[in-house]
């Protein structure tokens, strides 16, 4: 599993942003170079607030959230923490550099300086080429970032980083009402659309106790059905796979990255009965988890000799 805060940053450091007169907060921040060796396909990737990641050379097949998408050189990546997202395929020769701040900071900076316009193009379509033009001055950005992190006091570089951050936020903002055609135009929302990343932003908060759809359609005021019917509509599966997914995806962090026994897995995702989470991934992987484990660990073993 990919956690790029304990992983693949290059530096990291805890930002002292003044929030207000006389009170500050430290955030922390990461930024670093990620390259296809850093990840692994099938093991979802752990954002823990929000991350901007270019692309530099390579491609990189994910699917986020159930859709596949592909990161290649030139384009721009913003993955928030209520994303689902699994690496597929990943060159040999992929790069990219990223900035990653955790939750806290990722309200008082990218949330707070954009619209919700934004983010909805932005759970809509998360990685998009960016102009040639442009991909050069965010180039430098991450580069100015990095200078800033050696050359000044942690108290000026938090300024910094917050100010260069928001500016950033805003030129993106404009490339997404470039990007819609619509600049200075409030569109009609698409209220199922908005309702299926509801619903997903629930999931990635309760899917480890809740595995049942009628606890989201309660929370969003719909019946089970509907919302099996609507998910099924926007992301190609119902509710029910879709959860079934997400928690196939935990199953197989913790059978590749733990030696917990499926009792205990079982047991840490609220199941009273462990046989029933074997079957449920079987039907979704085609083996059990014992020997999804070690084949992981056989396939391992043959790639460090």
């Amino acid at each position: 599993m990919w956690q790029p805060i304990a992983y693949l940053c290059e530096k990291i450091y805890d930002i002292v942003m003044t929030e207000e007169i006389n009170t500050t907060k430290a955030f922390q921040c990461s930024v670093g170079v990620a390259t296809g060796c850093d990840w692994k396909a099938g093991s979802p990737l752990v954002v823990t607030g929000c991350m901007i990641m270019l692309c530099e050379s390579g491609s990189a097949d994910f699917t986020i959230n159930s859709r596949r998408l592909m990161i290649k050189s030139g384009d721009i990546a913003f993955i928030v923490f209520d994303m689902v997202i699994v690496p597929v395929c990943i060159s040999r020769d992929f790069e990219a550099k990223y900035i990653e701040l955790d939750f806290d900071a990722s309200q008082h900076i990218f949330f707070l300086v954009t619209s919700n316009r934004f983010w909805e193009y932005i759970y809509a379509s998360p990685v998009f080429a960016l102009p040639v033009a442009l991909r050069r001055v965010v180039d430098r950005w991450f580069k100015q970032l990095d200078w800033i992190s050696h050359h000044s006091s942690v108290t000026t570089a938090g300024k910094v980083f917050r100010n260069e951050m928001e500016n950033f936020m805003l030129i993106m903002a404009e490339q997404v009402e470039m990007r819609l055609g619509l600049l200075g135009i409030n569109p009609p929302k698409n209220r199922a659309w908005v309702m299926v990343n509801e619903f997903l932003g629930l999931l990635n908060r309760y899917y480890t106790r809740h595995h049942d759809v009628a606890f989201y359609a309660d929370k969003l005021n719909v019946t089970p059905n509907y919302l099996n019917i609507l998910v099924k509509r926007n992301i190609g599966v119902t509710a029910k796979q879709q959860i079934n997914i997400q928690l196939g995806l935990v199953m197989k962090m913790l059978l590749d990255t733990t030696d917990l026994s499926v009792k205990e897995i079982a047991a840490r995702l609220h199941y009273d009965d462990p046989s029933y989470l074997c079957r449920a991934f079987r039907k979704l992987t085609g083996s059990s988890p014992i020997s999804y484990r070690n084949a992981y660990r056989t396939s391992s073993l043959s790639k460090i000799n």
